[in-house]
């Protein structure tokens, strides 16, 4: 069973308010008990995180949410998936003060996605700051779950092409 965290579920301003929750209601709890669930508010905001599992075997996967321990999540088939490859992405979010002052920021990353034939579908399963890391990753993961690695080419529908053409 192959398992990869993806991402936080919440945007990262929103994390470190969690944090702050968390140690908020730790020391409020010296003096009454109620104040944990400040703590339990910030442990569900901070360490909540997005991820997929893989069972090669069995040709299934599931996306899931994984909170307070568990993952929440159904099982779906591979079938439909027949090439992976990788994406460069970009994951940023902007944030606003009382004062509408705006604090943006971003990241690029290298995505590992598994695509069906047409490559129409994405499904990413795992997330490289470096590109030679997600060729690598992505090369190893195509053998275990034996699909072809190819470059993301996907097929314009004959509806697309004739929308270009006008």
């Amino acid at each position: 069973m192959l398992d990869f965290k993806l991402a936080k579920v919440f945007p990262k301003p929103t994390i470190y308010a969690g944090y702050v929750l968390i140690a908020i209601g730790l020391f409020s709890a010296l003096f009454q008990i109620f104040a944990l669930a400040f703590s339990l508010i910030g442990v569900f905001v901070s360490l909540s995180y997005n991820g997929i599992q893989l069972d090669p075997s069995q040709r299934l996967y599931r996306s899931y949410s994984h909170i307070f321990g568990f993952k929440f999540g159904s099982w779906k088939s591979l079938e439909k998936f027949c090439d992976l490859s990788i994406l460069r992405r970009e994951d940023a979010y902007k944030a606003y003060s009382y004062a509408m002052s705006s604090f943006e920021n971003s990241a690029v990353y290298f995505g590992v996605f598994l695509l069906n034939k047409n490559h129409r579908q994405k499904l990413e399963i795992q997330r490289h700051g470096d590109k030679d890391a997600a060729i690598a990753s992505a090369k190893k993961l195509a053998e275990e779950l034996q699909l072809e690695f190819v470059a993301y080419q996907p097929q314009i529908s004959q509806k697309s092409q004739h929308k270009r053409r006008r």
